[in-house]
């Protein structure tokens, strides 16, 4: 009996030391998170906001105007501002719609966003550098996951509500435009683009976040935790890529990760796969079509030029180069309406596959790194006779 009550004795002073510590670091770590939620840049860029992301009435969802971003890709964490219009931009800036002279257009999704980059390092604010040498202005309405179905209506709404003015479009058509015309976005009996409500997050996930929110330590096991699983889901590839490729599991190397992770896609694979093309690849693409005729319509209501660009996925490097679907089809398209074409596929299909992935693509990704937006930015102004100002594109210009 006695040795049981000296038990439960050292057990108490054990509980009390805890509840001591606890209730002396408490207050410190509560302390501290709410200072660093306010005056910490690696707070939000752990796990940054959301919030600047924003649904559209008209056109879908979009980026809240003149906001100061701090934005997660993959591991990568990446800083850009946007403009008035809601456009990406190297700073907040009021964009005069009526100003006078040339201005260019760009739309597309998450390539022309410039996922993973600040505005300046990307392919559009390259090529903006380069143009206002000419007096020319360049903006970008691109983003994520834009389809042709929003091309059409975010347009429409730039030129006839915000009165935006503008002498070319440039719509940079990417390959899972197709498979989202059919599988993510819809279109009404009136032809207005159907915008589901903002789901509400359930209190589970408020719950689940709030020390993640609130506690400094709680944020460190957390991310810590996201590594681990992050390591869990790589250790989980290789023995699929193993039993599928027949390697052993050692023998999978960082290259067959990276190929096996991009290819074999929903958004891409449907130009060479016949069970994708049949199952949604025919019925995106002649949706496609009819936005982009009604586009091309309305642009030239209001006088204005369309330059229509296509470009490769690691799906099409590694299976299907030519792409008759999509670059054989667009080109066809665009001839049949006197617009003009620029493929850059050429660009990144001509030579090993694993080479040019490694060398133009984010690792682990199928978007494009610092040198594919380069590459991207010289091919679009060689085709357009901007040779002159075409190199360098980084660092101090000619």
């Amino acid at each position: 009996m006695l040795n049981f009550l000296q038990k439960v004795s050292q057990g108490m002073k054990r509980l009390r030391s805890i509840v001591v510590v606890i209730l002396a670091v408490l207050p410190m770590d509560l302390g501290l998170a709410w200072y660093c939620r306010s005056n910490c840049d690696f707070w939000k860029s752990v796990y940054p906001p959301n919030d600047h992301r924003v649904r559209s009435e008209e056109y879908h969802h979009g980026l809240a105007p003149n906001r100061r971003v701090i934005e997660s890709w993959g591991l990568v964490r990446y800083r850009y501002a946007t403009n008035s219009l809601g456009f990406k931009d190297a700073a907040p800036r009021t964009v005069d719609a009526d100003k006078e002279g040339r201005r260019i257009l760009f739309i597309g999704d998450s390539f022309t966003e410039g996922k993973g980059f600040d505005f300046p390092s990307s392919f559009v604010g390259l090529i903006a550098e380069k143009m206002k040498m000419r007096g020319i202005e360049v903006l970008n309405a691109a983003v994520d996951s834009y389809s042709p179905a929003i091309y059409r209506r975010k347009v429409e709404h730039l030129i006839e509500t915000r009165r935006l003015k503008f002498d070319t479009l440039v719509v940079f058509l990417d390959l899972s435009d197709i498979h989202d015309e059919v599988r993510r976005y819809q279109v009404d009996d009136q032809g207005r683009l159907v915008v589901p409500r903002p789901e509400r997050e359930g209190l589970a996930e408020r719950l689940g976040r709030f020390p993640r929110d609130n506690s400094l330590i709680a944020r460190f096991f957390s991310l810590a935790y996201d590594q681990l699983e992050f390591v869990g889901k790589v250790v989980k590839r290789r023995i699929e890529i193993a039993e599928k490729w027949n390697k052993l599991f050692f023998d999978v190397d960082g290259m067959d990760l990276w190929a096996y992770s991009v290819t074999d896609l929903d958004a891409a694979a449907w130009t060479y796969d016949d069970i994708r093309w049949a199952a949604y690849g025919a019925a995106g693409r002649q949706r496609a079509a009819g936005e982009m005729d009604g586009l091309l319509s309305l642009l030239r209501r209001h006088g204005i030029e369309l330059i229509l660009v296509v470009y490769p996925w690691p799906d099409q490097l590694f299976h299907d180069p030519e792409a008759p679907r999509h670059q054989g089809f667009w080109r066809a398209w665009s001839a049949a309406r006197g617009v003009r074409f620029i493929s850059l596929f050429a660009e990144f299909t001509e030579g090993d596959p694993r080479q040019v992935l490694s060398r133009y693509f984010i690792a682990n990704d199928f978007h494009w790194n610092a040198e594919g937006h380069e590459l991207v930015a010289r091919a679009f102004l060689d085709a357009l006779g901007f040779s002159g100002l075409s190199a360098p594109l980084s660092g101090t210009a000619p």
